[in-house]
């Protein structure tokens, strides 16, 4: 799996948005002079000052709130809310970073959902997206602040637990896996996961090779059977 790697779909939603941006920008910019030259050619300039106020005050709340939007299209997914794959990357390559840096620990954790094509097909994606935003906020709650939770694609999700060695992430995602498995999702009924686990090794791993590890742990649970944690 490339981390750096989006969908073509988002790119071209965040720079639609920025052009959106960009766009009503120009035009409030243009009525904002426009009013203010309507404002002088009838001689009631003095009012000038009232109405730019009120039109920079009415154009900033518009840039702030359409800016928190396009943040939000950049940095989460969507049905989720959580972080999306491109933005988990900024955390993984800042934590690195650290970890070279300090010597200190950290690992990763990769799940999925097991047979959730059947979830889909069986009941349809609407269905399947409850479950998945059900299976979030499972994982939301039983993380601690410091970790960094992203959905990765379709039914995977990724955790960064910051000064978290091997046997500690071990632990957590064998927690993680036991609330899912024990949560009876709506409709759906059960629903079980599997995990894999690698600690980054400041002396070997690379973004690409941690990443691969964890993957290969991941494939490797479901090879032995599904709803297990496995470790790189």
């Amino acid at each position: 799996m490339d981390i750096k790697r989006t969908t073509r779909r988002s790119l071209i939603t965040y720079l639609f948005y920025i052009s959106l941006s960009c766009f009503v920008t120009i035009i409030l910019n243009i009525i904002h002079s426009s009013l203010i030259l309507k404002i002088e050619l009838t001689s009631i300039s003095f009012i000038t000052p009232i109405f730019a106020g009120l039109l920079f005050g009415s154009m900033l709340a518009h840039i702030k709130s359409l800016s928190a939007k396009l943040r939000d299209i950049a940095y989460t997914d969507s049905l989720t809310h959580i972080y999306n794959r491109l933005h988990f990357a900024h955390f993984l390559d800042a934590e690195i970073d650290k970890a070279k840096r300090y010597k200190s620990k950290f690992s990763i954790i990769f799940f999925d959902l097991d047979h959730f094509k059947n979830v889909n097909d069986t009941y349809g994606h609407l269905v399947g997206d409850d479950v998945l935003e059900c299976v979030t906020d499972i994982v939301s709650k039983a993380n601690r602040s410091a970790d960094i939770f992203a959905r990765y694609g379709g039914e995977e999700f990724i955790i960064l637990t910051p000064e978290t060695d091997l046997s500690g992430a071990l632990i957590h995602a064998e927690r993680l896996r036991n609330d899912i498995a024990q949560h009876e999702f709506k409709t759906v009924g059960h629903v079980t996961s599997s995990f894999g686990v690698a600690e980054f090794n400041t002396e070997t791993d690379t973004v690409e090779t941690l990443l691969d590890r964890a993957d290969k742990a991941l494939y490797l649970a479901k090879e032995y059977g599904r709803n297990r944690v496995e470790k790189s």
